[in-house]
């Protein structure tokens, strides 16, 4: 049987002051009853806990036993409470966040260490992965709050995250790219759907959703075989391999920018506009978010802007 709280408690302010009277100062209770309720402690444990010494009580070896084990409970227990206090006018706690590979390593640090700096009670856990990772840790509770990269249209996602609220925070335009040398080599500067189909294609995950997103946005349809040369979840990774001739692939515009300036990389462009990649935040439609769930997404939903980065 355990022993009666309220005297551990007790004992653990005489062990502290080692002292009875002072004890019973900071707990706002008579020397009497601080001295009852120590005898009734070393009763129930069958144990002297505590010898008297001059002006002070010094513990027993079963006193500096108990102790050990109460003081890292009192300790924790007033840490809790404390969050509990703080989390009434202070937000805290950790968010168990997930996210595409390149969006989380190198856009939403820059927003995670912002909200740190106005929270500092707040600590975060990032999970890197492809939404078909992700998605399925949302529903399981492992997660808080994901983010996706969405490639197709608006009904496509609404069927594949059905129970899910999803809300997009930022888009980038993305282009179809090779090395130049490759693009004249294979193309000649043509753009006709059955060409660019017998292709080789650089992409982000096995299934080729980047590259399948751009032909259907491109020509409202997929070529019938679609297996990419080289798989990889990094933008760097397929920018590398298309700067090398490994095929084409999708990327950012911005990412970009500068092989296409200086002629390294081509882009293959038709008469649509570019392709978007929507960066949407994903949560379960029936789970309760927390104050600071709340406050988190309102905050990155105004850092990211929704805005297009090209």
């Amino acid at each position: 049987m355990l022993p009666d709280f309220n005297r551990l408690r007790v004992f653990f302010h005489v062990h502290e002051a080692r002292s009875v009277s002072a004890a019973a100062a900071a707990l706002h209770v008579t020397q009497s009853a601080v001295s009852q309720s120590l005898a009734k402690l070393e009763d129930e444990l069958k144990a002297q806990l505590f010898v008297r010494r001059h002006r002070e009580v010094v513990p027993t070896a079963a006193g500096e036993a108990l102790f050990a084990v109460v003081a890292p409970f009192v300790a924790g227990l007033q840490e809790r409470v404390g969050q509990i206090h703080r989390a009434r006018h202070e937000l805290a706690g950790t968010l168990q966040i997930g996210a595409p590979v390149e969006f989380g390593a190198h856009r939403l640090p820059e927003v995670l260490a912002a909200f740190a700096r106005v929270h500092p009670g707040v600590r975060f856990s990032l999970r890197l992965g492809h939404p078909s990772e992700i998605v399925p840790l949302l529903e399981e509770g492992r997660l808080d709050l994901g983010f996706a990269d969405l490639f197709e249209g608006p009904g496509a996602a609404a069927r594949r995250l059905a129970g899910f609220e999803v809300a997009e925070v930022m888009e980038e335009a993305l282009v179809l790219v090779a090395a130049a040398g490759h693009e004249a080599a294979t193309l000649a500067g043509s753009r006709a759907f059955a060409r660019l189909s017998r292709q080789r294609f650089v992409d982000y995950h096995a299934s080729a959703p980047a590259v399948r997103g751009w032909f259907r946005h491109h020509f409202g349809r997929v070529p019938p075989r679609l297996e990419p040369a080289l798989a990889v979840e990094s933008v760097q990774a397929v920018i590398a391999a298309t700067s090398h001739g490994m095929g084409f692939g999708v990327v950012p515009a911005h990412t970009v920018a500068r092989a296409l300036a200086a002629g390294e990389l081509v882009a293959v462009t038709t008469r649509k506009r570019a392709l978007t990649n929507r960066i949407s935040l994903v949560r379960l439609l029936d789970r309760v978010p927390s104050r600071l769930e709340r406050t988190f997404v309102a905050f990155v939903t105004q850092a990211l802007g929704r805005r297009a980065a090209g």
